[in-house]
C-alpha cells in the first residue's frame, strides 16, 4: 500500500510523517512518499526538520520537495494532508480521488488533530510537530497492525 502525505511546501511536516512513517511501520509492504501543495520541485528539507529526524535516529538529508500532481494521488492508495485546510485544497484540485483522500488526524481516528506547521519557529516547535505525528502515525500503525493480524 502507498501512502501519500501533504502538507502546504513538503519541506517540514510531510517529509517528516514520510521518514516516521517508513522507519517504524509494522507492515513492510506500506511504504510512504511526500509532496507539498504550494511547493517548488528540489527544495531541500528545513535545517530544524533535518535536525528534529536526526536526533530521533532518521534522516531527511536526501530529500527533495516535490509539488504535488494528479499521477502522485493516482499513484497513491491513501492521501493523508496535515490539515483540514490542506484537504479542501486537494479535494478542489483532484475531486475524483475524494474517496482517498483525509486529513491525518481524520485517518488516525483523531479527527480534531491539525498537524501545526513548525517552518519558520524554532526547534521546540519541530520537536512538538514531530511528537504529534508519533502519535498520530502510532494509531495507524495499531490499525494496521490489527488488518494484518
Amino acid at each position: 500500500m502507498q501512502i501519500l502525505f501533504v502538507c502546504m511546501g513538503n519541506t517540514c511536516r510531510s517529509p517528516m510523517a514520510e521518514v516516521m512513517f517508513n522507519t517504524h511501520t509494522p507492515n513492510r509492504d506500506w511504504e510512504a512518499a511526500s509532496a507539498g501543495i504550494a511547493t517548488w520541485n528540489g527544495m531541500m528539507a528545513s535545517l530544524p526538520a533535518i535536525d528534529e529526524m536526526e536526533a530521533r535516529g532518521m534522516s531527511l538529508d536526501h530529500h527533495r520537495s516535490r509539488q504535488i500532481d494528479a499521477d502522485m494521488i493516482e499513484a497513491a492508495d491513501l492521501v493523508l494532508s496535515m490539515t483540514a485546510n490542506h484537504k479542501r485544497t486537494l479535494l478542489q484540485q483532484f475531486p475524483e480521488y475524494k474517496d482517498k483522500i483525509f486529513t491525518l488526524g481524520e485517518y488516525a481516528k483523531m479527527p480534531e488533530a491539525e498537524v501545526q506547521d513548525p517552518f519558520g519557529q524554532g526547534a521546540e516547535s519541530y520537536l512538538n510537530t514531530a511528537n504529534q505525528l508519533v502519535k498520530l502515525l502510532q494509531a495507524i500503525f495499531d490499525m494496521i497492525e490489527d488488518k494484518s493480524e
